[in-house]
């Protein structure tokens, strides 16, 4: 397992590189997951930067350059949409299950950043207040993403038919594999929030968002290879794999069973 566990931080370099290729191709924002107004101002300048983010980001990682200032940057761009965007379209439409998701996903993938940074060697030079940040930063991203693993669970749970309607055709026992997956994301939760097994947890969690990215979003994604929306579900979900492959390796290798499992300064 650790060798899969190992690919995590390119799996979730993967996915950066392939939201930075669809800004790219578009020209524009994610128009799921970075729902921007068109009326922002300098939005233009906003795409550019968010295509520079990405894909700089995951040339980091690839090549081993500065990774752990790339993940912060990745995770404070996350940060910025998540309290400008995000949050005041979900404040203003509580009852929109598509606004919570977006908002979730925002929280995982952005803190996930920050837990893989945490984990990551200094390559900055800025000193201990800058380690003190990234740890600070990872543990609160640790419970933000707890808090979004619940909350996919009562969601699965809300629209339970409309998720069996999303398992392909093909595959047997959908309304026990839908419970199967609410079950993951309760499990995966709690180990989070207390701390305890998060090695297994985040296995179980990588395992399944890759199933996912083989069985259920890369099908839809050719087939519809035109729809933007579906190639950036694609990418989210390979990019909740890697994070999660990522957490596993490092928690078993380093402390298993710590409630936060962070570098010693």
């Amino acid at each position: 397992m650790s060798k899969l566990t190992a690919t995590g931080i390119y799996i979730y370099a993967a996915a950066l590189a392939g939201f930075g290729i669809i800004e790219l191709v578009t020209s524009d924002f994610l128009s799921s997951a970075l729902a921007v107004p068109a009326s922002l101002p300098l939005r233009g300048l906003g795409v550019a930067l968010s295509i520079v983010i990405f894909l700089g980001g995951a040339a980091a990682i690839f090549f081993r350059i500065r990774r752990q200032l790339a993940m912060v940057v990745v995770g404070l761009m996350y940060l910025l949409f998540l309290l400008t965007l995000h949050l005041p379209s979900l404040l203003t439409h509580l009852h929109s299950g598509n606004d919570w998701a977006v908002t979730f996903e925002a929280v995982m993938l952005g803190g996930g950043a920050f837990m893989i940074a945490a984990r990551l060697p200094p390559d900055t030079g800025f000193g201990p207040g800058w380690t003190r940040f990234v740890q600070s930063a990872a543990v609160i991203a640790h419970y933000a993403f707890a808090l979004a693993l619940f909350l996919f669970a009562t969601q699965h749970i809300l629209y339970f038919d409309y998720i069996v309607s999303l398992i392909p055709a093909w595959m047997p026992a959908k309304i026990v594999l839908a419970y199967i997956v609410i079950a993951g994301y309760i499990l995966c939760g709690v180990s989070f929030a207390i701390g305890r097994q998060i090695g297994p947890a985040a296995l179980m969690l990588g395992i399944m968002f890759g199933l996912w990215v083989i069985v259920l979003h890369s099908p839809r994604a050719i087939s519809k290879w035109s729809v933007e929306p579906e190639w950036t579900s694609l990418f989210v979900a390979l990019a909740v794999c890697g994070i999660a492959f990522f957490i596993a390796g490092r928690e078993t290798a380093e402390q298993p069973d710590a409630l936060i499992v962070l570098p010693r300064v």
